[in-house]
């Protein structure tokens, strides 16, 4: 084998390939590959070139390795899988109508329930806080992607429905083209969480600001006084009063200057990073709601969920949070599904 290959390096090299559409013959100590344009473009290689070699060594910390760990890691990567579960609930479901879903000022009766299948993202979120100090972790979070809700505590227990993972190229249709909704609705789930999570790094930041504000105040405060003692000074010239008195009045201005500079140094920004996706087709159990309001009556679409044992939420029609606590609508003749905060704004 030759100094410019590593077997590790070379797997890696030819999976990335091969799913970037480009073809590889794997030998002993090298990988010929066949790249489809645009990836050799951001290579930077020829389209038929050979990795691993003398003039393309594949080592740790060689420009080739750099450049195919940077398209590696540009996109998050998305893996799919399957689960089918041994049972779905299939009667108590007017049970969880007051638990699960709470509808307020509304009948609800359960109308039918069906088997079917659904899909679930899991996304993982990498969140880097800066200000005096660094913190930074991960967070994941579930949501439906037909729906856009938020289902919490799915991205701890999925793993105990044993999931099934799909090769590359063999994903079946029923997974969503379009995302863009549904990861805004996890990027921003992912945020408020991340919010709380550093709820106590933030409290930190706040209470030494507040300290060194405090502390600068009292020292210009002190200083103040100082000068304007010293005015008093029979030694002190005509010059030098005035001076001292132009330094008084600037006191106010450098003092809100160091204020700033403070705030500045206690800010903390938080970048949300998306770095991995989790689809999920799961076996469901769909119960289709009656919902009364008034005199209007209206079908509604609800998800048992097998992994969290329990009823699935549903999105505001109007903002799309994600809701527990429905407030029903009567509006152009048809009932809508509103949180508080819409229901309040009619």
């Amino acid at each position: 084998m030759s100094q410019g290959s590593d077997p590790e390096l070379l797997s890696f090299a030819s999976d990335l390939i091969e799913q970037r559409g480009g073809l590889v013959e794997c030998l002993p100590d090298r990988v010929l590959a066949l790249l489809p344009p645009v990836l050799a473009e951001t290579l930077g290689l020829p389209e038929e070139t050979p990795l691993g070699g003398e003039e393309t060594p594949l080592l740790y910390g060689s420009p080739v390795l750099d450049r195919l760990v940077a398209v590696a890691t540009g996109q998050a990567p998305v893996v799919y899988g399957q689960i089918g579960v041994p049972y779905l609930k299939k009667a108590g479901f007017g049970e969880l109508i007051g638990h699960d879903l709470i509808f307020v000022d509304g009948q609800v009766r359960v109308a039918t329930r069906a088997e079917a299948r659904t899909t679930y993202l899991v996304l993982t979120c990498r969140y880097v806080a800066l200000s005096d100090e660094r913190k930074e972790g991960l967070v994941q979070v579930g949501v439906h992607e037909a729906s856009g809700a938020v289902v919490e505590g799915l991205e701890s227990v999925w793993t105990e429905g044993q999931p099934h993972f799909f090769p590359s190229g063999m994903v079946p249709p029923h997974f969503p083209v379009k995302l863009e909704h549904v990861v805004s609705c996890a990027m921003e789930s992912a945020r408020n969480g991340i919010e709380q999570e550093l709820a106590d790094f933030l409290g930190s930041m706040r209470r030494r600001l507040h300290r060194d504000v405090k502390n600068t105040r009292e020292y210009y405060e002190a200083l103040k006084k100082e000068m304007e003692a010293s005015l008093s000074h029979p030694n002190l010239t005509e010059g030098q009063r005035q001076e001292r008195l132009s330094k008084i009045m600037d006191l106010p201005a450098e003092m809100a200057r160091k204020v700033e500079d403070l705030k500045q140094k206690y800010q903390v920004d938080i970048t949300i990073t998306a770095c991995a996706g989790l689809r999920l087709l799961v076996a469901i159990a769909q119960v289709m709601l009656e919902v009364r309001f008034r005199k209007l009556t209206r079908s509604v679409r609800v998800i048992w969920n097998p992994l969290t044992r329990r009823l699935d939420p549903l999105v505001c029609e109007r903002c799309h949070n994600t809701i527990r606590k429905i407030h029903p609508a009567a509006t152009d003749q048809r009932i809508e599904l509103l949180c508080f905060r819409c229901a309040q704004r009619r």
